[in-house]
């Protein structure tokens, strides 16, 4: 079969010399199956997210790029001849080598140590499983890293994000706080108060809440984690803070104002999206929640930097590390009671 052929020159005018053709060559065999395995997911993605969900469908694409990239630097003599070759043993070994290594990267990164953390490999290794199932191609799972989290940080931390918040919102009126500032001080008490990781406080129900003068708590989902994942999820109740209480009122009144400028059903969700987002008043989703308060940490960080304020950590920026970071204190304090 003959490969097709490209001219460098498109200046136009006099054909080109054959010799200053260049072949473009053919995408291998191997890569041309797994496109057709990732139709399947795509396909499934559109129409039935309970089985492949955006995120998933993120990380298979995902792999899928760094499969076509390790390719060409090679993983065995024959892994470019068919999908199976390419999801043998020895291939899949030399393409997660490459990944831990940080030889697949598409874009340049800020950081010393370009090696991967442990979670993307188990990324890897669960979407090269995915592929080969959908292909029915025998695949032999190498052994899945252990779960390594992302160190904590100083539980100062969580107090000069608190600090930041509160100054933010003193610089208005109670009555004239934008909606944005009113919500990040509700929310960020819920965090505080029953350490929600981001999917599970993308899932709170105005139901969830319980506020009267006695009583202050959420119940909320949590979201089984590692070797859990699969389980039913348990509801849990917490008890929330006399300030947390005042301020999810506060929030709840502005809430009420926001839907009235819907049509259809009311959103139930808890966290809804305020000015000047245009989509406000529909529920906040995860990367919508991780993007407050990325906005919120780099803020704190810039005043510390400006300040000269001397310190062996920064500011985290992931919900989660910070997330971690209050529940390691809990459980500290806990354990000394």
């Amino acid at each position: 079969m003959t490969s097709p052929a490209r001219h460098l020159s498109v200046s136009g005018g006099r054909p080109t010399p054959a010799a200053a053709l260049t072949a473009v060559p053919e995408t291998p065999r191997a890569l041309q199956e797994l496109d057709r395995v990732l139709d399947v997911f795509r396909t499934a993605n559109r129409t039935a997210k309970d089985l492949v969900s955006d995120s998933r469908m993120q990380q298979l694409e995902w792999v899928a790029g760094e499969l076509a990239l390790a390719l060409p630097l090679g993983l065995t003599a024959t892994a470019g001849d068919s999908l199976a070759e390419l999801l043998a043993p020895d291939a899949v070994h030399a393409y997660l080598l490459y990944g831990r290594g940080g030889y697949l990267r598409s874009a340049p990164i800020v950081a010393t140590d370009p090696t991967s953390y442990d979670t993307s490999e188990r990324i890897r290794i669960f979407c090269l499983e995915r592929i080969a199932d959908q292909a029915r191609i025998p695949f032999e799972a190498p052994d899945l890293p252990p779960w390594g989290l992302r160190p904590t940080v100083s539980p100062r931390m969580a107090d000069l994000i608190t600090a930041h918040l509160d100054d933010e919102a003193k610089q208005w009126p109670e009555a004239d706080r934008p909606d944005v500032i009113v919500r990040g001080l509700a929310m960020w008490g819920v965090m505080r108060d029953a350490l929600p990781r981001l999917g599970e406080i993308e899932s709170m129900l105005v139901d969830s809440l319980v506020l009267t003068a006695d009583t202050r708590t959420i119940t909320l989902h949590r979201q089984p984690q590692g070797g859990l994942r699969g389980k039913t999820s348990e509801p849990e109740t917490i008890d929330l803070s006399i300030d947390t209480g005042r301020r999810l009122v506060d929030w709840l009144d502005r809430r009420n104002r926001l839907i009235l400028r819907l049509h259809g059903g009311v959103p139930r969700h808890l966290w809804l999206s305020a000015p000047p987002n245009p989509d406000f008043g529909v529920p906040i989703r995860r990367r919508g929640i991780s993007k407050w308060y990325k906005k919120a940490a780099d803020a704190v960080q810039i005043k510390q930097d400006a300040g000269g304020v001397p310190e062996e950590d920064l500011v985290p920026t992931r919900w989660e590390t910070m997330r971690r970071t209050l529940l390691a204190q809990r459980q500290a304090a806990e354990g000394t009671a």
